[in-house]
């Protein structure tokens, strides 16, 4: 399809760090819908810093509170990494501190358009892959 909007997101690999299986599970199928390539889903703040040590993604998508804690020591090392991400989360802007804050943010039930939107803003067209 050459005007498939999602063309541009074909093989990107995207870390999903997000707690809620089923959550999860809906992120990454529409993800690979996508044509990208999902690193995880994983659920913790340790095993998402245990992938991105040994497979940097392209970009994550991250969910604020986790069983094990928040997400954001995972967007203190990305951004530190020089890896964007973006939030998918039910809070509101003003609970979100650190390295979270001024992150793009998304709310919580996913809307595949605006996540779309919200990827290919963050993964320009010319980005080598």
């Amino acid at each position: 399809m050459p005007n498939d909007p999602t063309r541009e997101l074909s093989d990107r690999r995207i870390l999903v760090v997000e707690d809620e299986r089923l959550i999860a599970l809906d992120i990454r199928d529409i993800l690979e819908e996508w044509g990208c390539v999902v690193l995880g889903p994983v659920a913790t703040a340790a095993a998402a810093l245990e992938l991105v040590a040994n497979d940097r993604p392209d970009c994550a998508v991250l969910d604020v509170q986790l069983a094990s804690g928040t997400s954001e020591p995972i967007a203190a090392v990305l951004r530190a990494d020089g890896c964007p991400f973006l939030i998918l989360t039910a809070y509101q802007r003003g609970h979100l501190t650190g390295a979270l804050q001024d992150a793009p943010m998304l709310s919580k039930p996913v809307d595949e358009t605006k996540l779309r939107q919200a990827l290919m803003s963050l993964l320009p067209a010319n980005m080598s892959r």
